[in-house]
């Protein structure tokens, strides 16, 4: 399925951001503003079932990373994938080692289980059901900006109940921890810095036999790494598109 993509600058795209559950492309505006002031060009897409993107209905992680996969091919100097756009970029790795250069990912859900799930589903179906305006948004995470809020509420405005409870209902528990370690580019981890969904004990485990892997915990920041703390993630995007190394 071809993707809706976002493009952000005017030359050869070198950057694939990759959004979460529930959001979509636009999200990534501060990143990739950064990015193109910095001459390089982003390509944003929405995922299945997201933002401008068409409602099929499958929602596996192999459907959502074949779409990936189609509509943007790469290769690509640096993937930047956020929570579900962090696995994507996962299983893409592995469908295709030549995917790109570099991986940074922000707050991946790598390991998934029952219990985890169920509690994100329902805070998730409660944010898509109703969501809260760009003040209450703003009030809630106080280190958003406004365009922050704005495009999130437009995200989840576009994004169904249904696609989220498909995306739980077609996967069930799973581990991609083998497939992390064997990604043979760098891959760079921001971890968030409260109730994370990758912690300082997955990246223990998971970096036995991965020279490439590296993690770190951004301090006062939730599962939004990309917003709380956008400075921390232009920086390391910067340092790592291009060069393939790490920060």
């Amino acid at each position: 399925m071809k993707l809706n993509v976002h493009r952000f600058g005017s030359g050869y795209p070198s950057v694939l951001l990759l959004h979460g559950l529930s959001s979509a492309g636009p999200v990534w505006w501060q990143i990739a503003d950064a990015l193109e002031a910095s001459g390089h060009t982003a390509v944003a897409p929405d995922l299945r079932g997201h933002g401008e993107s068409a409602h099929p209905n499958e929602y596996s992680l192999d459907a959502y990373t074949r779409d990936v996969l189609e509509t943007c091919p790469g290769p690509w100097d640096l993937i930047v994938g956020h929570s579900l756009g962090g696995v994507v970029a996962v299983r893409a790795a592995s469908m295709n080692p030549d995917f790109a250069t570099a991986y940074l990912l922000i707050d991946p859900a790598i390991t998934f289980d029952r219990a985890t799930a169920e509690e994100v589903l329902t805070s998730i179906v409660a944010d898509v059901s109703n969501p809260s305006s760009v003040d209450a948004l703003l009030a809630e995470h106080p280190h958003w900006r406004r365009k922050d809020a704005e495009r999130k509420r437009a995200s989840l405005l576009a994004t169904s109940v249904e696609v989220i409870a498909r995306t739980f209902d077609d996967n069930r528990d799973w581990s991609l921890g083998s497939q992390l370690a064997s990604i043979a580019p760098p891959v760079h981890i921001l971890g968030a810095g409260e109730d994370p969904l990758y912690t300082a004990e997955d990246f223990a485990v998971h970096q036995t036999g991965a020279a490439a892997l590296t993690f770190e915990q951004v301090p006062e920041t939730g599962h939004s790494v990309h917003r709380d703390a956008p400075e921390t993630v232009i920086r390391r995007a910067l340092s790592m598109v291009g060069t393939g190394d790490g920060p």
